[in-house]
């Protein structure tokens, strides 16, 4: 996740979509988790958060209220931003127990505890990148499950806001401020999916850490779309 998110607001998007080391294409990958992750993959590039949401557990999608819109409406923003290419690999596997125990651990709620975990990982150029999506089946149907969050992690969200409004205006502005030939030698490689390269060469080019650098890159991604 991105610019001064917090701790308990990043486990819970995480839990909707989580990058992952790469995993091997399995043959045994049911057919019908298959037509789930296309139909998922499908939504999210459309970045057609009703069509997204339409592959949710009832039970899931109840935790979502007018009095916390603000924040699913973030956490659905953040999830579409990325696209998945369509030479994906898919892998399936139990639940993480650890993993589900942490999100609990930190005050998420499961209305239904997930079934499977399904790893969609894909790589571009350079850069590779992975969704987890847990799945549920109820009725023969496959449904995404995910943790409610809790008022706190609402809270925590809303309290946090100016300080990602800040951090988010800092990084653009800088990524507005690249000059040429730095700028076009950076969106070339952005458009060719070297993100690490960009990174390295505008940290080494202008002197700014690592992490700074990381978020000037992701906000000039925008123009090399």
């Amino acid at each position: 996740m991105r610019n001064a998110i917090p701790r308990t607001l990043c486990v819970f998007v995480l839990s909707l979509i989580a990058v992952c080391g790469a995993q091997a294409q399995s043959q045994s990958v049911p057919g019908d988790i298959k037509a789930f992750a296309a139909q998922y993959v499908a939504a999210l590039n459309s970045k057609d958060a009703a069509r997204l949401l339409a592959l949710q557990h009832p039970k899931s999608l109840a935790c979502m209220t007018p009095e916390n819109k603000d924040f699913y409406d973030w956490t659905m923003a953040m999830q579409m931003r990325e696209s998945i290419p369509a030479n994906y690999m898919l892998s399936v596997m139990p639940p993480n127990e650890g993993n589900l125990k942490a999100l609990e651990s930190m005050g998420e709620r499961w209305p239904l505890k997930p079934e499977q975990e399904v790893h969609i990982d894909y790589q571009q150029g350079e850069d590779s990148g992975s969704v987890v999506v847990w799945l549920v089946r109820e009725n023969g149907r496959l449904f995404g499950d995910f943790p409610c969050a809790t008022d706190a992690a609402v809270k925590q969200f809303r309290d946090s806001a100016a300080a990602r409004k800040a951090a988010d205006a800092r990084y653009k502005a800088l990524a507005d401020g690249i000059k040429e030939p730095l700028r076009s030698e950076l969106v070339t490689m952005l458009r060719a999916h070297e993100t690490g390269r960009a990174t390295d060469r505008y940290h080494q080019a202008t002197g700014q850490d690592m992490q700074t650098s990381m978020f000037v890159i992701n906000a000039l991604k925008n123009e090399a779309r």
